[in-house]
């Protein structure tokens, strides 16, 4: 009788080991867009989540690492041999070269319970500013304050300016329309402004370069600052 007892706690034991969902994403849970170009801003793709188990597999959640990855499930619950889809989307707008983000799948998968797509892009931009914005720090009012940023062409091939957009209007800039930056040169590019009031205020300008070059039809520079009297002398 013990015996028997003890070969039917084995054989349960046993369904109860082999009887489970198990989750398989296609493409190894990796995907890459390779070479992008920044005009694209938003990438697509669609991974193939798949129950390789003997039971039915239920996805959690699923937990995009940064806020610039969504993706919606078609399905929280698959059952053996079944499969759901899982559409991702990726934002890079902001970007340029190597992007490295993922997404984590969490399920009842005993053996696997979260699982990482890495997805992956390299970003082609044209046309690049550095820094990201003109600083003019202080401005005093009456006299001529300056900013500067490098605009660099990463391609291979000529990018003419064809129009310019400055506000305020009254600010001077380097660059003038028709101008064009040559392939793999940083042009330095000089704002300079002059308040005549608003002291105590922010200020706020932008540039807009519009060019020639169908993958960076324009691309908008913003600066800030703070108006003062005068400056502060340290001791």
């Amino acid at each position: 009788m013990k015996k028997i007892i003890a070969i039917s706690l084995f054989v349960l034991m046993s369904v109860a080991v082999y009887a489970q969902p198990k989750l398989e994403i296609s493409n190894n849970a990796k995907y890459d867009w390779g070479k992008v170009k920044a005009l694209e801003s938003v990438l697509h793709t669609v991974m193939v989540l798949k129950n390789t188990g003997n039971e039915p597999l239920k996805i959690y959640s699923v937990s995009p690492t940064c806020g610039c990855t969504t993706a919606p499930l078609t399905k929280t619950e698959i059952a053996p041999g079944d499969t759901a889809q899982l559409p991702i989307s990726l934002n890079i707008s902001s970007y340029t070269g190597k992007v490295n983000k993922s997404v984590s799948v969490h399920s009842n998968d005993p053996t696997n319970r979260s699982i990482d797509i890495s997805l992956n892009a390299y970003v082609i931009r044209p046309l690049t500013i550095f820094p990201n914005f003109l600083n003019f720090a202080s401005l005093v009012v009456g006299q001529e304050s300056t900013a500067k940023i490098v605009l660099n062409n990463a391609s291979e091939q000529g990018i003419k300016i064809s129009s310019i957009e400055v506000s305020p209007k009254d600010m001077k800039i380097n660059i003038k329309e028709g101008y064009e930056i040559k392939p793999g040169e940083n042009f330095a590019l000089e704002a300079n402004y002059t308040p005549k009031d608003g002291i105590g205020t922010r200020f706020l300008c932008k540039i807009i370069l519009h060019t020639t070059n169908p993958d960076v039809p324009e691309i908008t520079i913003s600066g800030f600052g703070n108006v003062v009297e005068k400056l502060e002398e340290y001791k």
